[in-house]
């Protein structure tokens, strides 16, 4: 598509959404966060007022008039269907010529690295990995779910945490320094006294997730019992990793990003899960992500439209948002 020059992107979730505004020529003009934006909200709401206003917004900022390409990227938007009443709602309100509408991962999937192959570990609240291939096809492993899987999310990290401590009280578990740390933490003198807590306040599993901090810090204390735990999420995470492996691998090799506030402590983490590796000969490179999810739906805005983001752009890109960042 001739006459594409500027996209914006958005990578949306169910608390925030974060939006900049690009060239072509690898500008980086100008960033902003907004409202939730994902499917547990109305879809008209979040597209076509909060993404609508954000787009405005941008071309303001970079005194512009319009855009040419919009990517979005929310939470939410695994179903075709869904993203096929996104799309909709784009050409009613005509923000754009071209666009592209995905789920939030594929952002930052792209995002991590400019549109190349290569495996993004996500760790958060839940866990999950993407991969992309040459060939530009994407493969997932994991995410099922708090029910089904998200072994080694800090909702799974935080909840064995606490399951220890209730084991350690029975006398059926290990003597761990994680039945104290909960005491303290829910204010109780013994930790079964805050199981009805745990299940009123503690039932939403963002807020279950930031638990798993204190097991992260027992375990690097010495205690046997979380480290065994962190142990079992870096292998988790390992695990995830080798399942992709095979189909994004160049010449052997494969480049890993990691995602998501868990991977703040990853010093406990990459040991374990380098081990694994190494004794399933997996040849892993770990990689800073070359670009924010935001950057990633800018990028597949554009590709949407025939637009390649040549080597120079991406470095001309990566060199504008660090002159943003510097301003800031």
């Amino acid at each position: 598509m001739s006459g594409v020059r500027y996209a914006v992107g958005f990578d949306g979730g169910g608390t925030k959404t974060t939006g900049c505004l690009i060239s072509s020529e690898g500008d980086y003009y100008a960033s902003l966060t907004g409202g939730a934006t994902n499917y547990s909200i109305s879809l008209e709401k979040a597209i076509q007022q909060e993404l609508a206003e954000m787009t405005r917004s941008l071309c303001k900022r970079a005194g512009l008039s319009h855009i040419d390409a919009l990517g979005v990227c929310l939470s939410g938007l695994g179903q075709e269907a869904v993203r096929q009443r996104v799309r909709r709602l784009i050409e009613e309100k005509e923000l754009a010529q071209a666009y592209h509408v995905d789920h939030d991962a594929r952002a930052a999937l792209y995002g991590a690295f400019a549109g190349g192959p290569g495996i993004i570990l996500i760790a958060g609240t839940g866990s999950i990995a993407f991969a992309q291939d040459e060939n530009g096809e994407v493969y997932r492993c994991g995410g099922w779910g708090y029910l089904l899987g998200d072994e080694g999310s800090g909702f799974d990290i935080a909840r064995r945490g606490i399951a220890a401590a209730l084991k350690a009280l029975d006398g059926r578990g290990k003597p761990t320094s994680l039945q104290a740390a909960f005491e303290q933490k829910f204010a109780v003198s013994r930790i079964d006294e805050a199981v009805p807590l745990i299940y009123s306040e503690y039932s939403d599993r963002g807020k279950m997730a930031q638990l798993a901090t204190i097991v992260f810090e027992h375990s690097k204390a010495g205690d046997v019992v979380a480290g065994e735990i962190i142990g079992n999420a870096a292998g988790a995470y390992a695990e995830l990793v080798a399942a992709l492996f095979t189909r994004v691998a160049v010449d052997g090799v494969a480049d890993v990003a990691l995602i998501g506030n868990i991977f703040n402590s990853a010093s406990q983490l990459l040991p374990i899960m380098q081990s694994y590796w190494k004794e399933h000969r997996l040849h892993i490179s770990i990689v800073k992500p070359l670009f924010p999810a935001e950057v990633g739906a800018a990028l597949l805005a554009f590709a949407s439209a025939g637009i390649d983001f040549s080597q120079e752009a991406i470095v001309r890109l990566q060199h504008t948002i660090q002159e943003k960042a510097g301003c800031g």
